[in-house]
């Protein structure tokens, strides 16, 4: 029954394009012939012509609301085919026959208006339906499709709505989480998450990377965080969140999520090595080093300028020993933030001035030129901003051919003053710009991996200037130099 009740029903066929032409035909002749059987037995054949009337513009409505301009066009043929045969079964003749014919073609024009109009919007709003039904399948065929996609992602993916904060995430996500993600967000900014901690401090909501892709419209790229699960246990997560817009209006926020809990252990772990090795060996060098010098000063009174040569090249390379040790201290120092800054009031032009005359000793193969020497006084630990000066210019040395000039340049921006630092050596390529401030990274070009060193100085350089609310970066073109600069704050 529910099957017959959805064929007759003609709001169940919107949309339908399946338009029946036996069906409309079918009751056309189904009519006709009841038509006749009533006047047949009522004995009065004019009987047929009272009711006929009505019930054929009750068809054509029906019809053409279900099968279009079809429908509603076959029981309007079939309606006038049969007043044509009525017309000629009861005998009409001269007035009577005239009115017949003209009553048949004034119910013929009002029938097709009738199944024209109908019809052409039934069909119409199976058009617009149609397309609409096209269009839902293809969001959610699109849906699925990214829906299945995002579960299998090797990475955890959260998307949050922007009308009703639905959370959604994929398996790998409840697999690192250790909990289904359902539910909504919170919205109140002040709220501090069980999960989610920054410096063993719960992160509150309003600092979430997603919250702030969804409420601020920020980007937020390369966020680590721990993530403590209700195992009890601790994960180190990589988070990055973007805000999903439309007509730029924020709908919807998607972040992800990569698990480095191994990374930083073995982070961790090649720390506590730097940090073992570099306090086991500084008493030892520091010991050799006095003994060095002890022994250099007895083979001085002796004329064997082989073994003085030997003992000096010792010291020489006892010295290096000495300084990779000091850089491996201060990365353990960085790394446990144990490493102390004096911040006070200093002379930037002096300091650059007392720090370029002692490297020029060590190189007579560069000239190393101090340009606009403004007398700007910053705050900031002195040594420690010596150090990275010294650190760039012996680079700049090291990198550059013989007989090149080394620019520096001091200038005021601002608040803060800026130092340049310009050689014409070998260049770094574009691919290798962005890692040379990580620690321990060493270039992988055959003819750059023949200069010393194991990639701890520009590391060092980069934190000392952070933590002086400066900002360190490098300018270079393969082959045709480099320009390390760095910002420091003004005195005010």
């Amino acid at each position: 029954m529910k099957r017959i009740g959805k064929y007759l029903n003609p709001i169940t066929r919107l949309g339908i394009k399946k338009y029946s032409i036996i069906f409309p035909l079918t009751v056309s002749l189904l009519t006709a012939f009841f038509s006749e059987f009533v006047a047949s037995v009522l004995n009065d054949p004019n009987i047929v012509g009272v009711y006929i009337v009505f019930i054929n513009i009750i068809f054509i409505i029906y019809f053409a609301f279900r099968d279009g301009i079809r429908g509603g066009t076959i029981i309007t043929v079939m309606s006038l085919l049969y007043y044509a045969y009525l017309i000629d079964a009861r005998g009409y003749r001269g007035q009577e026959l005239v009115t017949a014919i003209e009553t048949t073609i004034l119910l013929g024009v009002i029938y097709g208006f009738l199944s024209i109009t109908i019809g052409w919007l039934k069909q119409t709003i199976d058009t617009l339906l149609g397309r609409e039904k096209e269009l839902r399948n293809i969001a959610e065929e699109g849906e699925v499709r990214l829906t299945t996609i995002l579960q299998q992602l090797p990475v955890g993916v959260m998307i949050v709505d922007a009308k009703d904060h639905k959370l959604t995430g994929n398996k790998h996500l409840e697999k690192v989480t250790g909990r289904k993600i359902k539910g909504r967000m919170r919205t109140d900014e002040s709220y501090p998450s069980k999960y989610i901690y920054h410096n063993d401090k719960p992160v509150l909501q309003k600092d979430w990377p997603i919250a702030r892709a969804l409420t601020k419209g920020k980007t937020v790229t390369l966020q680590e965080m721990e993530y403590r699960r209700e195992d009890k246990k601790r994960l180190f997560l990589r988070v990055n969140a973007s805000p999903i817009k439309k007509d730029e209006e924020i709908i919807a926020a998607v972040s992800t999520f990569y698990d480095v809990t191994h990374e930083k252990e073995l982070e961790q772990r090649k720390d506590d090595f730097v940090n073992m090795a570099s306090h086991e060996l500084k008493t030892p060098i520091t010991s050799m080093k006095l003994y060095i010098d002890l022994l250099l000063k007895r083979v001085q009174h002796y004329e064997d300028q082989r073994a003085l040569k030997a003992v000096r090249s010792i010291k020489l390379q006892t010295e290096k020993l000495q300084e990779l040790v000091s850089d491996l201290l201060d990365v353990s120092r960085l790394q446990t933030g144990k490493l102390q800054f004096t911040k006070e009031p200093f002379s930037l032009t002096e300091l650059l001035e007392e720090t370029i005359e002692m490297l020029q000793e060590t190189t007579k193969d560069h000239e190393i030129i101090l340009q606009q020497a403004k007398d700007l006084t910053v705050i900031g630990d002195r040594f420690r901003i010596y150090q990275v000066v010294s650190n760039l210019v012996t680079n700049a040395i090291k990198y550059s051919s013989s007989g090149k000039e080394i620019i520096v340049r001091v200038e005021k921006e601002g608040e803060k003053a800026i130092v340049h630092i310009q050689d014409n050596g070998i260049g770094i390529p574009k691919e290798q710009r962005r890692k040379i401030f990580e620690r321990l990274y060493q270039v992988t070009d055959p003819k750059e991996k023949t200069f010393p060193g194991i990639g701890m100085g520009l590391y060092i350089a980069k934190e000392i200037i952070k933590r002086h609310k400066g900002r360190i970066w490098v300018e270079s073109e393969k082959g045709k130099g480099s320009k390390f600069s760095f910002t420091l704050p003004l005195k005010k």
